[in-house]
């Protein structure tokens, strides 16, 4: 929001430089991006005393100025090529070394005739000048058209009143649309500067011959999206360009004048915060204005020439023949304004600021007007900034204000009412500001104060709990001025990880250890995902939380497992030549409750994968990501981990997959991934993949270590090695091992598994690796026999194995 210092002075006294009233206003909270500042020095006003034609030309002149100053002379000698010189004109005049928005002005020769500055135009001024009498002429700015004649040596900038120009680009966030105006931003300078804030108070004289309630009638048929329309007809309207004052603050605002009526709007639009329009009211049928919702197919030209079809989500607002504007954004070419405009009906409404949003993204409009109503205005401006319109039209002598108004406000916005505790406000914000104090700024802010209760002015939208009015004392109080306080015992914490963050951050530091990467990815996902997933119907992954405006097809519900995910990042990796990628995320799945109005069940989950192109068979990824899931597990605590066979997962290969036991429960899967789930993912069909509920591993982590001591006596090995059926598992095996051993058993490892026709049919041979030890003595071999003898029989009757 681009704010003129001397359009601020109208709201209040500014007696501090642009960079004073800059910085108080951002301590304050009104942030400013920068400081406009025109650039203009060393300008004065000049008369042109004897002019002669230059030699070498036909037609430039060699004119003699009177600058009007001893320092800069008094018959200076400027070389000009203007067709509208003349002796005796007053002029601006650019001594060497001035400064002017394009250029800087340096002695030198024009044509061998020597130039001590120039002569100026209008537009050479920039936007300073715009709007003045004389200054939009192509050639040099003939300063005797102004009201006033200057006197000779005027420094320029007095001339413009360019102090006041100076603009402060002003950051507006969205909860303050009373700032997104010259007032709001006048009334913050005002409790900023500790000064007295003067608001607009239009008078009307209302001098036309008709009243506006017999003239025109206004029907509002959407007040959920419409909470307030206002009218006022002009009559005589005279149309012509604005005043330069007027055009002057428009540049310096960052808006081009247009012609009187339009400007006043656009006037009202930026100095009150209220978008406005007017229609031409020989071309409203009926003259009668509807506020409605479009029909589809609905079409309708805009003023910036377009054709927009709308539909019925957009509100427009309508005459009883056609849509006559698309309503908080932007006017109708059917009933604008133009020369030949006799009377007028002007707009002053509140629209619901969600709805316009999406009128104006749907129609590729961004306009000022949309861009105020999208924060939500006061629908107890609309009057006033309707009466303010009708007096500019007064005060510039453009038309005739009918008499009456029509003022149709069917939904009106709630009181807020806030406790006033300054204790509680002092406790809070750590400072001990006087009641009286608080009660000034809330008072200069147009709160109402009233049996200890607050309640805020209408504009101010933002204030709606005990917090709000602590910062609006906090920023007026001087965020500076805040002291630096150390927390007492109560309110001290140890910073630090919880155990969670800590087995997680454990999780990701081992496994990137280990070779991978930790990808990011999104939480919604695409129902169809599950299919190519080739998940069963009736399969609770098929349960999933649905968005209710999701951006696409794609991303419609929320995932109940991260394959997906892990499969495209696989996929991409390898369509774009990686030969080989370790991948993992530690992140969430949404599991719905039973009872729809409670929130999903949000499980935190490790998945990840492993591939490698240049293998031609996954049995060494496998076994390579089952050994890396030990190693998460030793680095976590985790005792009890071990793996079973698993076929009937329908996303794994039935004979390369196995499920993850913890603690004697299942934490998750791994295996490799199914050749058509592959393929309908584009994933390398060699991938291993992994889920792991995290939640099952963190909980099962130990993060204390027990020292012990190094074993004082040796152990005796033994290796066997027995023949069972292929349909034996080898981790079934050595779970009967540990269990017959006892006591003395302390170490079991497998290391070979041997197939061979020479040993029978359907049958292998497991080799496994055995360690006794006793901590109180050497063993002998009488000491293990019976042990040794007890894992052979267990063997034998369990999996009629035979000992090799």
């Amino acid at each position: 929001m681009k704010a003129p210092i001397g359009w601020l002075k109208d709201f209040t006294d500014i007696k501090v430089t642009p960079k004073e009233l800059a910085d108080a206003m951002t301590l304050s909270g009104s942030k400013v991006e920068e400081v406009i500042d025109t650039k203009i020095e060393g300008v004065y006003v000049g008369k042109i005393l004897e002019i002669a034609d230059h030699p070498d030309s036909d037609h430039l002149h060699i004119l003699k100025v009177d600058l009007g100053r001893d320092e800069l002379g008094h018959d200076v000698q400027i070389v000009c090529g203007a067709d509208n010189v003349e002796v005796g004109m007053i002029c601006p005049v650019a001594a060497v070394g001035a400064e002017l928005p394009e250029m800087t002005i340096k002695k030198g020769k024009i044509r061998g005739v020597e130039s001590n500055g120039m002569c100026c135009s209008g537009e050479e001024l920039g936007a300073a000048a715009a709007g003045k009498p004389g200054a939009d002429y192509y050639g040099l700015w003939d300063l005797r058209l102004l009201d006033k004649v200057p006197e000779v040596g005027t420094d320029i900038r007095d001339l413009l009143n360019l102090d006041d120009i100076v603009t402060i680009d002003f950051e507006i966030t969205s909860n303050r649309p009373d700032c997104f105006s010259i007032e709001g931003l006048g009334r913050e300078a005002a409790v900023t500067l500790g000064q007295e804030f003067k608001p607009v108070s239009p008078k009307l004289k209302q001098e036309g011959s008709l009243n506006t309630e017999d003239v025109a009638k206004v029907e509002i048929l959407d007040p959920d999206l419409c909470y307030r329309y206002c009218s006022r007809t002009v009559e005589d309207v005279k149309i012509g360009p604005s005043p330069a004052w007027m055009a002057e603050r428009l540049l310096a605002a960052g808006m081009r004048p247009i012609n009187n009526i339009v400007d006043i709007t656009n006037y009202v639009c930026l100095e009150l915060g209220q978008p406005m329009h007017a229609f031409d009211l020989d071309y409203l049928a009926g003259n009668h204005i509807i506020v409605r919702t479009a029909k589809d197919g609905e079409v309708t030209k805009t003023l910036d020439g377009n054709d927009h079809t709308l539909d019925h989500t957009n509100l427009v607002i309508a005459d009883e023949q056609k849509v006559c504007a698309i309503a908080g954004v932007m006017g109708g070419e059917n009933s604008e304004v133009l020369e030949t405009t006799k009377s007028i009906l002007f707009e002053s409404a509140t629209f619901n600021g969600v709805s316009v949003r999406k009128t104006a993204i749907a129609n590729g409009l961004r306009t000022e007007a949309s861009s105020r109503y999208e924060k939500g205005l006061d629908p107890e401006n609309a009057i006033r900034a309707l009466d303010r319109a009708c007096e500019l039209v007064e005060i510039l002598g453009c038309g005739k204000v009918s008499k009456g108004l029509i003022d149709v406000y069917p939904t009106k916005r709630e009181v807020k009412k806030i406790p006033f505790r300054p204790e509680k406000i002092n406790k809070f914000l750590g400072i001990d500001a006087t009641e009286e104090f608080m009660v000034k700024v809330l008072t200069d802010l147009e709160c109402k104060i009233e049996d200890g209760i607050i309640i805020p002015p209408t504009f101010r939208p933002d204030l709606e709990s005990e917090a709000d009015i602590s910062e609006e004392i906090a920023r007026f109080f001087g965020y500076n001025n805040i002291p630096a306080t150390l927390l007492n015992d109560s309110a001290t914490t140890l910073g630090g990880r919880t155990r969670e963050q800590s087995a997680a951050e454990k999780i990701r530091n081992t496994l990137v250890s280990c070779g991978f990467y930790e990808a990011i990815t999104y939480s919604f996902e695409s129902p169809s995902d599950l299919d190519a997933l080739l998940v069963p119907e009736d399969s609770p992954l098929r349960n999933q939380v649905r968005i209710s405006n999701p951006l696409g097809d794609d991303t419609a519900v929320m995932r109940t497992t991260m394959l997906p995910s892990m499969l495209r990042i696989a996929a991409r990796n390898s369509n774009r030549g990686v030969p080989d990628a370790k991948v993992f995320e530690l992140a969430y799945v949404y599991i719905p409750d039973q009872d729809p109005s409670n929130l999903p069940d949000e499980r935190q989950t490790l998945c990840g994968f492993s591939y490698d192109n240049s293998l031609s068979d996954s049995k060494a990824i496998f076994f390579e990501m089952k050994g890396i899931i030990e190693e998460l597990c030793a680095v976590l605590g985790i005792r009890s981990l071990s793996f079973e066979a698993l076929s009937d997962n329908s996303s794994f290969h039935p004979g390369r997959t196995a499920k993850i036991i913890i603690n004697g429960k299942q934490a998750g899967v791994m295996g490799v991934i199914y050749p058509t789930v592959a393929a309908n993912f584009e994933a390398p069909e060699k991938s291993v993949f992994f889920e792991i509920d995290a939640a099952a591993l963190i909980s099962a982590s130990r993060t204390e270590r027990t020292y012990k001591q190094l074993p004082k006596f040796p152990g005796i090995s033994r290796d066997i090695a027995v023949i069972v059926d292929k349909s034996v598992a080898v981790g079934d095996i050595l779970r009967t091992i540990r269990s017959a051993g006892g006591k003395l058993l302390k170490e079991v490892e497998f290391f070979d598994v041997y197939e061979d026709d020479k040993l029978g049919e359907n049958v292998k041979s497991v080799a496994v690796s055995l360690i006794f030890r006793d901590d109180n003595k050497t063993l002998t071999d009488a000491d293990i026999k019976d042990p040794y003898d007890k894992i052979l029989d267990k063997l034998s009757k369990n999996y009629n194995a035979k000992l090799r």
